[in-house]
């Protein structure tokens, strides 16, 4: 269970199930009433195998027999185990068993950051494969957008990283044939646990020290491990109690140990990007972009531009295509962006205004994006104002990936002195939130990929932060919570204020119905 006070949170991981469940769920079980509750039981490897009974996993699937802790698994390595896999994408596949799908990025409730990537590598996609631009997909995912990023949680691979027993003077164990796309996987993504699965062989490496791309982090450290086949004489399961990357202090997540190393990998696996894939005789040979971004590769010639990376939707949690959207939220939806519910909503008709496809923030979009924007904060004007309210915007363009604009209403009586508030509140914090001049446009300000903060207050002032690091994640929420605003403190954080999925839907349904006389796509 999630200890609320210091973030912690306890996770499950197993090696390879190859359709063991009596074996795994039995074990899961006590450990889980010895030690737990757990959070979340992450299997690498296959859950499935050969011999798995049909008979048997049918008694799951129904829920006959059931589940003691939330299963998270990835995809086959083989093609016969395809069958059990009704979406390759990812789906439920029985009460308390999900699979995540061919690769991706999620974070749990708690705030625990998760990327996978499931099959083996090769140099075309499949059920059973990844590629290197599947690989480039999960680290645009965790990296674009994110200019103080400092690591995941957790990596959760199949396959071996390539060359990770490099530097481990005392390892005893062979080296398997590895994934060099994993060795650059890791090296981009900075993960502090790194599981893998098919070896069938328990391996724990000594932590090895992630190159200092000059975050507040600084170099902190991967542990990497691998865990044997459930049942096996190998051990297997694994259990972890983790603070999520982003509550971590720079301190802790810099601790060093006694038995560290240095990064493992080498060569190509340092490389910036990874593009495109030949096959030939000796395997297949993935090209990296060994150059700097601003120089051909030659050195002389003229400068080539960096190809565009393609931002992975089906991983986002807010376009509106992706899986991940949780739709029961949505309120209305127009041409280029929608109006969905806040999780965790701070007052009642605290929703959020979203572009339905990626883009990162508000500074810099398509006019007819920023258009349908101002109907929607036109119409939500209208709508508050019958209850005699006001509506607030404001933006962070930090640590996020997809444009969230929070639309917070309070009492019209407050508005004069919001300006003093925000201005009290970021002196105390550290840093100043600037005025803007009545015309200017925000995309005249900020430059590309500059993170910021950004509010519209009622009276029509427009207030600025040039985001710099250490900025409070709840910033905005946290002034209109105030004593001064709402006076409702205690739900500064949203997780205090979350609902479970029924309530929220009816919440949704009950704004929809307010909006709907304002609501300018119906």
């Amino acid at each position: 269970m999630t200890d609320k006070r210091r973030g912690n949170i306890k996770v499950l991981i197993c090696g390879d199930v190859n359709g063991k469940f009596k074996t795994l769920y039995s074990r899961v079980e006590k450990v889980n009433k010895k030690s737990g509750p757990f959070d979340l039981l992450l299997c690498a490897g296959n859950f499935f195998g050969a011999n798995t009974s049909i008979d048997e996993w049918n008694l799951y699937k129904s829920g006959k027999k059931s589940v003691p802790v939330y299963t998270n698994i990835l995809g086959p390595t083989d093609e016969r185990l395809t069958k059990f896999y009704p979406d390759i994408n990812g789906c439920e596949l029985a009460p308390n068993i999900s699979y995540l799908g061919k690769r991706g990025v999620f974070s749990t409730s708690g705030g625990l950051k998760l990327a996978y990537v499931s099959g083996l590598e090769d140099s075309d996609s499949s059920a059973c494969s990844f590629t290197a631009a599947d690989v480039t997909r999960v680290r645009d995912s965790c990296i674009k957008g994110q200019p103080s990023y400092r690591g995941i949680d957790i990596l959760l691979t199949s396959q071996w990283p390539q060359g990770v027993l490099q530097r481990d003077e005392n390892a005893k164990v062979k080296a398997p044939k590895g994934s060099e796309l994993l060795s650059w996987l890791a090296v981009q993504l900075k993960p502090r646990y790194h599981f893998v699965g098919l070896e069938g062989i328990f391996y724990e490496r000594p932590p090895y020290r992630n190159l200092d791309t000059g975050s507040d982090s600084g170099a902190h450290l991967t542990r990497f491990m691998s865990l044997g086949e459930v049942g096996g004489d190998a051990r297997w399961l694994y259990a972890a109690s983790l603070t999520p990357v982003d509550i971590m202090s720079a301190q802790e997540l810099r601790q060093q140990t006694t038995d560290q190393t240095e990064l493992p990998y080498t060569g190509r696996a340092l490389s910036a990007t990874v593009s495109g894939a030949s096959d030939n005789s000796a395997g297949h040979q993935y090209f990296y972009d060994m150059t700097p971004a601003k120089q051909s590769r030659d050195g002389d010639g003229p400068r080539e531009k960096r190809a565009k990376m393609e931002f992975d939707q089906s991983s986002c949690w807010f376009c509106l295509s992706s899986p991940q959207v949780e739709k029961h939220l949505v309120i209305s939806i127009g041409q280029e962006v929608y109006l969905a519910l806040a999780k965790g909503s701070l007052v009642d008709g605290h929703v959020l205004i979203l572009p339905v496809t990626h883009h990162q923030a508000a500074a810099h979009l398509p006019d007819s994006v920023t258009a349908e924007i101002q109907k929607f904060q036109d119409a939500l004007r209208k709508c508050y104002a019958k209850d005699g309210k006001v509506p607030v915007f404001f933006e962070r363009n930090y640590k996020t990936s997809h444009l969230q604009i929070q639309v917070i209403p309070v009492s019209k009586s407050v508005s004069p002195k919001l300006k003093m508030v925000f201005e009290d509140h970021a002196e105390a914090e550290g840093f100043s939130v600037d005025e803007l001049p009545p015309h200017a446009r925000l995309d005249q300000i900020v430059q590309p990929n500059t993170p910021y903060f950004y509010v519209e207050l009622p009276s029509g002032e427009r207030l600025y932060h040039r985001v710099r690091k250490h900025f409070p994640l709840h910033f905005g929420r946290e002034v209109l919570a105030s004593s001064q605003v709402l006076d409702m403190e205690e739900r500064a954080d949203w997780k205090n204020c979350s609902l479970s999925k029924d309530e929220e839907a009816r919440m949704a349904l009950k704004f929809r119905a307010t909006f709907k006389p304002f609501d300018f796509t119906l």
